[in-house]
């Protein structure tokens, strides 16, 4: 539609001056030659119009997503300081008019005009709080659905199960910090965190890829801040947004400063099924505990479980009667014993088929 309005506009006006040349250079008004004029500028009119339009097109897209990915507050503080910085050149600018050459005067005007403007847009941006509280009016805003995840986050090796579940949905910011961050655990030579950094990219694909939230990638880097997760709180006040995360540390920083919180381990704590002392569970005992015949694995909601004279079973799958449930920081423990000691142990290949 824009690319049509324009080449309208300047096939109208190309036309007109089409007719306007040729009746100036044609000596005759009322020769054929002024209507082939007329009709020569309506051609190069649209074709001029089709290009400008498609370059004005294309710019207007640029700048809406530009546009778009600046906070509401920015462009309110940002134009209010814009505004201030122009007024401030203005009054004493015009001294400058009184130069002898204004041909001279006017590009300084005009250079001085552009400094300020910018500097005030900017000094507008960084106390956009101070600003705003001026007018009246409240820095930060909460927007509906709207998710930034950190790296521990990316790191849960259940965050697609609970974007399938609905549990995140909406828009997921992803800033470019803390996919660097990701991306550098990725490449570690720790094994086990070098494992959840990929599943957790993985994740991000696949949630980008089956349309389960729209994700998108933040490019503000602040550097204001040093640490990671420092820049993360800075990000969801801006935006007014809750943030996803698995770091407690950083959930009480973050629910310090009023912002919205989603602690994925409270979460799985939430949804985590019961398990009474007496009860069998079979899990795949990964590694040896810290105690004498101690043998260790994982549930899948992630829940470590030691199990007593074990530790030559390990690498296999075995069934547990659960002894004790111990509350711990990463949410509970499980102490078991081998349901069957005597028993033939099940491979991993078996229990997944």
């Amino acid at each position: 539609m824009l690319v049509e309005l324009i080449r309208f506009v300047i096939v109208v006006l190309c036309t007109a001056l089409g007719y306007q040349i040729s009746r100036n250079i044609v000596a005759d008004k009322a020769s054929a030659r002024i209507i082939v004029g007329t009709i020569l500028g309506s051609a190069i009119g649209y074709v001029i119009g089709g290009v400008l339009g498609r370059a004005t097109g294309t710019l207007v897209g640029v700048a809406e997503t530009r546009i778009a990915s600046i906070p509401g507050a920015d462009l309110v503080s940002g134009g209010l300081g814009l505004v201030a910085g122009v007024l401030v050149a203005t009054v004493p600018g015009l001294f400058l008019l009184l130069l002898p050459s204004r041909a001279v005067g006017l590009p300084i005007l005009a250079f001085v005009e552009v400094i300020f403007g910018y500097l005030g847009y900017r000094i507008g941006i960084t106390k956009r709080e101070d600003l705003l509280q001026l007018f009246g009016l409240t820095y930060r805003t909460r927007a509906a659905d709207l998710r930034v995840l950190d790296t521990s986050a990316i790191l849960n090796t259940q965050l697609l199960d609970y974007v399938r579940a609905g549990l995140i949905r909406g828009t997921v910011l992803v800033p470019i910090f803390v996919l660097e961050e990701a991306q550098g655990i990725a490449d570690s030579a720790d094994p086990v965190r070098r494992q959840r950094a990929r599943r957790g990219l993985e994740a991000l694909a696949a949630i980008r890829r089956e349309g389960l939230a729209e994700v998108r990638s933040v490019e503000k880097l602040y550097p204001e801040f040093d640490e990671v997760d420092a820049k993360v709180v800075a990000l969801a006040r801006e935006r007014g947004a809750a943030i996803v995360t698995d770091d407690s540390a950083l959930a009480h920083v973050a629910e310090l400063q009023g912002v919205e919180v989603v602690h994925l381990r409270r979460v799985a704590a939430a949804l985590r099924p019961a398990v009474l002392p007496g009860e069998a569970i079979r899990v795949e005992l990964s590694r040896v505990g810290k105690e004498a015949g101690q043998a260790v694995g994982y549930l899948d909601d992630g829940t470590m479980v030691v199990v007593a004279e074990a530790s030559a079973r390990v690498g296999t799958v075995a069934d547990v009667l659960v002894n004790r449930v111990v509350p711990s920081a990463g949410g509970r423990m499980i102490f078991g014993r081998l349901a069957d000691p005597g028993g033939a142990p099940a491979s991993v290949e078996e229990r997944r088929a």
